[in-house]
């Protein structure tokens, strides 16, 4: 057989395939009402065109009000095929399918032509219709193959029965991309002209058209000339099928094109809070009523949805203020552009109060949104979810547990503190307050990095963890892929909801342009942890703010304030997560290319979550307040050194909550002996990293050498420095605040 043979055999069977199946879907549908395969496209959701608005709930009424309308994404603008002139959707169907008045779908002579080209395996001209092209756009199918392509025919034919040629026009002039971001000809009309639709003149609308097929090389900002041989070839093909003479040819040819490159302009930015809510329901659109990304937004956009949310606009406006202040964070040094980022919620529903994706004036909408985006080590941030809160748990350790300060070595690895050398035996709560790194270390190992990982996943919501997270490092912060700001703030809300973890949301419901229930995001909770473990860990993490490194983040004495600092190696990443008993609230500080902040004075997180924290709370006027209480509890003091209560010799003591039955019974006789005041101690260095004072602590005598470990810290551990304002000397707690 020779060779000519068979490439006409290939290219006979091709066709023949081609059409049986096509032939074999347009039958079936005819005779038997065939499945539905574009069920998923929601047609009817797509001729809505109304405009979406984002309720809040004032918390002082319990009214809803307006915050924001949804005007369009992607610089989106739907048009009505009536505000579009005529020779407009002349173009794009004199250049994209010129017989889309005469096909039912598919168009038999382009996809025969199409056919020859893939069998002969030479580039040829597309064969997608424009309801096709609708298609493809709406389910994101894209994969080249025949088996797809003929879906896409079969799916085109059952969307033409559905919807008339001119809502086709519509859909598909809304839905295609034009370039420079620009969705659907409303945009395109304003960014490249400065015009609404219905003023563009033939030329321009050509100009558009044009940019249809390969939009960044028919681009008219950066290529004018291949823009204008595009707008040329469709004017032409106007005048070959009759849309236009020849003197409107002529003179649409001649007519000189004003490219303005001007986004359409908007009120103003998004806030971050409403570039979260959008990316919440249009995640839920799509995985809980399983609508295509497409489909979604042109609800959430065109669809007249009101979306009832969580923020409180004064706790919003605040955070807005603090943010765009450059006076609220640090100087840095030149070429030197930190970051940051907050989230504030309510710790007893899970509702986000408060969201702020970085510094400074909002650029752009959905844009990088750091409170939930950014995935960054949280240093000794995650000691309190990672060791502390699982240790108590399990009853593994009490507040007055006390583990020595001193060299040691997992492995190849020994854990360092930010100070030099050790300081002894210490406290769980001590060791807390002051992050002592080799402490939580200790604890982890003796409880098991299973049990911390399990704990954080399964109760706190971190969902970011990893097999490879299994091991000691999680005690210092060293996390595989980090942390985000929203699901660390979450993690600590138990310790101020008696131990009851909910899921955090940004909106709580959604109804469609008729009123009905889209969706409805319920209140999920569960128990992470006991009442008094809680308690427990309230009333110790009070004492890092009471006593310890977040003791500047203290701005009101009405009401109890617990927290937690964090520092990574090389000061790359900062935290502070805290809480009141009406909000918790963290903020984060670093570089979006992770580099050292070591020319920070202090942690520049405080500054920034005190100023908030305290405008917020003044503003609202919030009553006094303490921690809640838990029965079960009871309260005792103890000598920070040995755990038992304090003797006369004692200079160091707590007061803490205890599980009843946990609390320390024998009196302390550590300090009983003689101490020779000429031995060497093992403490080497009583300042912190920035020169200020460490608190002091009677600490027995450390054997063993002072120096610190050799060998590095794995990446994540903590470099921890004890904020400069704490006291010279830690004193009496006295009865916990409850």
């Amino acid at each position: 057989m020779s060779n000519s043979v068979k490439l006409f055999v290939k290219i006979f069977i091709g066709i023949t395939l081609l059409g049986i199946i096509v032939v074999t879907g347009v039958v079936a549908g005819a005779l038997l009402g065939f499945i539905d395969t574009t069920g998923d496209l929601n047609i009817e959701d797509l001729r809505l065109n109304a405009t979406s608005f984002v309720y809040y709930t004032d918390p002082e009424t319990g009214e809803t009000g307006e915050y924001e309308r949804l005007y369009g994404e992607e610089n989106r603008v739907w048009v009505d095929i009536t505000e579009t002139p005529d020779y407009f959707r002349d173009c794009f169907v004199a250049i994209e399918d010129e017989r889309f008045y005469k096909h039912a779908g598919f168009d038999v002579k382009s996809t025969s032509k199409a056919v020859f080209d893939y069998v002969l395996r030479r580039n040829g001209r597309g064969a997608s219709t424009i309801t096709q092209q609708i298609v493809k756009n709406l389910t994101g199918d894209k994969e080249v193959s025949p088996t797809r392509k003929a879906q896409e025919i079969i799916r085109a034919v059952n969307l033409e029965k559905k919807m008339s040629k001119e809502q086709i026009l519509e859909l598909y002039m809304n839905v295609i991309y034009l370039s420079e971001g620009c969705h659907g000809v409303g945009s395109a009309a304003n960014y490249y002209f400065g015009k609404d639709v219905s003023e563009l003149t033939l030329a321009e609308c050509a100009s558009i058209a044009g940019i249809t097929q390969y939009p960044s090389r028919f681009d008219p900002i950066t290529n004018p000339e291949a823009n204008k041989e595009k707008q040329v070839l469709i004017l032409s093909k106007m005048l070959q099928l009759g849309y236009i003479d020849e003197e409107t040819y002529q003179n649409a040819v001649a007519e000189p094109l004003n490219f303005v490159g001007k986004l359409r302009e908007a009120a103003s930015k998004q806030s971050y809070f409403v570039d979260q809510v959008i990316s919440d329901v249009l995640r839920d659109l799509r995985d809980v009523k399983g609508y295509t990304d497409a489909v979604a937004s042109k609800m959430l956009y065109t669809g007249g949805l009101r979306i009832y949310s969580t923020v409180d606009p004064l706790v919003q406006s605040v955070m807005d203020k603090v943010y765009t202040d450059p006076k609220s964070f640090q100087a840095a040094p030149k070429g030197v552009t930190p970051e940051s980022a907050m989230v504030m919620l309510d710790p007893l529903t899970g509702e986000v109060k408060g969201v702020v994706g970085g510094r400074g004036e909002k650029t752009a909408d959905r844009t990088l949104n750091r409170a939930t985006q950014s995935f960054r080590q949280p240093g000794s941030a995650i000691k309190p979810i990672a060791v502390y809160a699982p240790a108590v748990e399990n009853n593994l350790i009490t507040p007055a547990t006390v583990f020595s300060d001193k060299s040691v070595t997992f492995g190849s690895w020994s854990p360092r503190n930010y100070y030099a050398g050790f300081r002894g035996p210490a406290s769980v709560s001590y060791a807390l307050e002051i992050s002592i790194n080799t402490i939580p270390v200790q604890i982890l190992e003796k409880m098991g990095a299973g049990v911390s990982v399990n704990f954080m996943r399964n109760n706190l919501g971190v969902t970011s963890l990893t097999a490879e997270d299994q091991n000691l490092a999680i005690a210092l912060g060293g996390l595989t892929k980090g942390i985000s700001p929203l699901e660390l703030t979450a993690a600590y809300a138990p310790f101020v909801n008696r131990g009851i973890y909910t899921k955090p949301v940004t909106y709580t419901k959604v109804l469609d342009s008729a009123g009905k229930v889209l969706l409805e995001n319920k209140k999920q909770s569960a128990k992470a942890m006991s009442e008094q473990t809680a308690a427990i860990m309230a009333n110790m993490l009070k004492g890092v703010v009471d006593y310890g490194t977040g003791a500047s983040a203290r701005f009101n004495t009405s009401y109890a304030t617990g927290g937690k600092t964090g520092t990574t190696d090389n000061d790359v990443d900062r935290w502070f997560v805290g809480f009141t008993p009406y909000y918790a609230a963290s903020v984060w500080v670093g570089c979006d290319n992770p580099r050292s902040m070591s020319f920070f004075s202090g942690n520049p997180c405080i500054p920034v979550w005190k100023k908030v924290m305290q405008e917020v709370h003044a503003a609202k006027k919030l009553p006094a307040k303490g921690f809640a209480a838990s029965t079960g509890l009871v309260s005792a003091t103890y000598c920070t050194e040995s755990g038992a209560l304090p003797g006369d010799q004692c200079a160091s003591v707590r007061t803490s909550y205890f599980k009843s039955g946990t609390q320390p019974v024998s009196v302390c006789t550590a300090h009983e002996a003689e101490v020779d005041p000429t031995e060497e101690s093992s403490e080497t260095n009583g300042e912190t990293e920035d020169g200020s004072a460490l608190p002091e602590k009677s600490a027995v005598p450390q054997p063993g050498s002072s120096a610190p470990p050799s060998s590095s810290a794995p990446p994540g551990t903590v470099t921890e420095p004890v904020n400069s304002t704490a006291p010279e000397k830690p004193v009496d707690l006295g009865e916990p605040n409850v």
